[in-house]
């Protein structure tokens, strides 16, 4: 069997109709997609945001207990090396360039990789040298780093095809052109649209907002949602959903060669994101609150971590919903279990490791324990012999701060999503909030600078808007108890143990 992996940056799952029967977004090749896959209602992001996601994905083990946004360390079996053991071929084609840049080394073990330069703020092309904004700079995050990059690399675009997703699609698609014929593979396939900047071409914006002529905020600043005009916030939505639009036609190109190469029979394809984004709920634009040199990570609601995930079978041709809890660290195990190689992996093999210049390299043996892995499979949610492979799932940014501002987590269950920060380990490195903020217009239950925990019924309140923590203490500390066993249990070090092992409410 085959399997294809297909990532979209910051898809938020109410743009699609198999979440969301009142989406605006127009995403025909998902939804079509949707219509004959396993549809999973509850999966969440495990380590937030980009970077710390993927190496949940290729290690099957939560990042927040090991690390920061920092690069793949060495020691760290990856699934591409696994299933390059096992007589894969294996190809990572994206153009997140975090993953990839500053050798963050998330193209370890694949037979291949491409990377499609010049997304966001990889240092591609040096020219134009001046760059036009879009807007007043004032309204762009980091406008310099972010933007004026982007800029540069996207002057030379002359149509749809020249896009990042575009071509991120079409270099897959000509992948499996010359390789579907051969061994069995796995191609991961990493876009970062829908992730800001919202720059399509004009016609699919036009599709949401096609009268506006006021500036075009692509990158907003993370912030308090009075930053902008509601005009403005209006149009960003519109800029996003032109993109998600955009994203749709080519994944449906992707999954049309699927079909046209007589793959259908043979191959898994695994659609899903990393995370999603604020549109105004909870006051906020953006997934946290950067400026001014300042960064706090939100309350990870669930427009943020709660995924869209959905996986078709070989051969499959209808529709199944799956309702229990998963989370992004159950892909590593998913796929051995599917592939019948959980015990292939437990044998391990020996990969080539430089050890001097010039190409010396010598064999380092590896082995996995699969009882090590914080993820579990979720096959037995799809052959239907389990409803349940978790009773709860921890989403959280890394756990290696030392602060509130930053070391935030959610404890998911079928009812509760329980939201808790660490203690300050040195009070005297605390920052300020920002000065000149419209802090006080966010209509929200989380105000800058918030550390208390929270408590929300996701039953009877799904947008989180009530929080009913001293209504349920005793479920709070239930839930609290469990969170830090498990901390205890994937590794968290005792230094950060300790500022986890209680909550301020």
């Amino acid at each position: 069997m085959n399997v294809i992996v297909i990532m979209s940056d910051s898809f938020r799952r109410d743009n699609l109709k198999c979440y969301n029967p009142e989406a605006v977004a127009i995403t025909p090749c998902l939804d079509k997609f949707a219509a004959e896959s396993y549809v999973f209602d509850r999966a969440y992001c495990a380590s937030f945001p980009t970077v710390p996601n993927r190496f949940d994905l290729f290690t099957g083990t939560h990042c927040f207990v090991k690390q920061d946004w920092s690069p793949l360390p060495f020691q760290e079996i990856v699934l591409s090396q696994i299933l390059g053991e096992t007589g894969y071929r294996s190809a990572l084609i994206a153009d997140t360039p975090h993953i990839l840049q500053h050798g963050f080394n998330y193209e370890r073990g694949f037979t291949n990789y491409q990377w499609v330069r010049g997304q966001e703020n990889d240092k591609y092309r040096s020219f134009p040298e001046s760059v036009e904004y879009p807007c007043d700079p004032a309204k762009l995050r980091s406008p310099a780093v972010n933007m004026a990059p982007h800029l540069r690399n996207a002057a030379a675009r002359r149509s749809e095809e020249d896009y990042f997703a575009p071509t991120t699609m079409r270099e897959a698609c000509s992948w499996l052109e010359h390789n579907h014929d051969k061994d069995d593979f796995f191609l991961w396939v990493d876009t970062f649209d829908p992730h800001e900047p919202w720059d399509p071409p004009d016609y699919y914006v036009d599709m949401y907002n096609p009268d506006y002529i006021g500036q075009r905020v692509t990158y907003p600043q993370y912030h308090p949602i009075g930053s902008l005009t509601d005009e403005e916030l209006h149009h960003c939505r519109s800029m996003y959903f032109g993109e998600v639009t955009m994203v749709d036609r080519w994944i449906g190109r992707l999954l049309e060669q699927v079909d046209y190469l007589g793959l259908r029979e043979d191959t898994a394809v695994v659609f899903m994101s990393d995370h999603g984004f604020l549109f105004g709920e909870h006051g906020f634009i953006g997934k946290s609150f950067i400026g001014d040199g300042y960064f706090e990570c939100l309350r990870l609601y669930e427009d943020i971590i709660r995924l869209p995930m959905m996986v078709r079978m070989p051969g499959q041709t209808e529709s199944v919903s799956v309702p229990g809890l998963v989370s992004s660290t159950d892909l590593v195990p998913t796929v051995l279990d599917m592939l019948d190689l959980t015990d292939k992996a437990a044998e391990g093999g020996d990969t080539l490791v430089q050890t001097l210049q010039c190409g010396f390299v010598e064999a380092d043996h590896w082995s996995l324990d699969i009882d090590s892995l914080h993820g579990k499979s979720f096959m037995p949610l799809i052959r239907g012999t389990a409803d349940r492979v978790h009773d709860m799932v921890v989403s959280s940014f890394p756990l290696t701060h030392g602060t509130p501002r930053i070391d935030k987590s959610v404890i998911t269950t079928d009812k509760w999503s329980f939201h808790v920060s660490g203690k300050v380990a040195d009070q005297s490195a605390e920052l300020d909030l920002p000065a000149g903020l419209p802090y006080s217009d966010a209509p929200s239950d989380y105000h800058p600078g918030e550390r208390k925990a929270a408590l929300f019924d996701l039953e009877s309140d799904p947008g989180q808007n009530e929080n009913v923590l001293a209504d349920n203490r005793k479920t709070a500390d239930t839930l609290h108890d469990a969170y830090v066993q498990s901390l205890r249990r994937w590794g968290l070090s005792d230094e950060r143990l300790e500022l986890n092992k209680e909550y301020e409410s």
